[in-house]
């Protein structure tokens, strides 16, 4: 047993006499990435959302007309909001009038309102 003991001591002081594997200190703590923070939503005009979805198609990308569709930019808001209205109301306006008046119909005041106000900016 006195033997055994011995064997192990021995190992335990080789052990402990070899190469010791240095340690390293840990890295310095980065700063936590900054989150990214926006000074303002962009910008979103809820007349342009709405000619774009539901007019661009037959008035043009830039409200300039074409085909039988006429121009609409540049036109006083006034007018286009009264044009609008009486579309919505079942009158006839122009030749275009049975195209306009179900469009016309599914806007709110709204809608035509921003409608309008985008179109006399363009």
């Amino acid at each position: 047993m006195r033997s055994a003991l011995v064997v192990i001591m021995a190992l335990t002081a080789l052990a402990a006499c070899g190469d010791k594997a240095e340690v390293s200190p840990p890295p310095p703590q980065a700063s936590a990435p900054k989150p990214v923070t926006y000074d303002a939503a962009p910008v979103v005009n809820p007349g342009k959302l709405k000619y774009v979805a539901v007019c661009q198609g037959c008035h043009g990308r830039d409200g300039a007309g074409q085909g039988p569709f006429p121009k609409l930019a540049g036109k006083p808001e006034a007018e286009l909001v009264a044009k609008l209205n009486d579309y919505r109301a079942g009158r006839q306006v122009g030749p275009q009038s049975s195209t306009m008046m179900p469009f016309a119909k599914a806007m709110t005041d709204a809608e035509i309102a921003a409608i309008s106000a985008y179109l006399a900016a363009l």
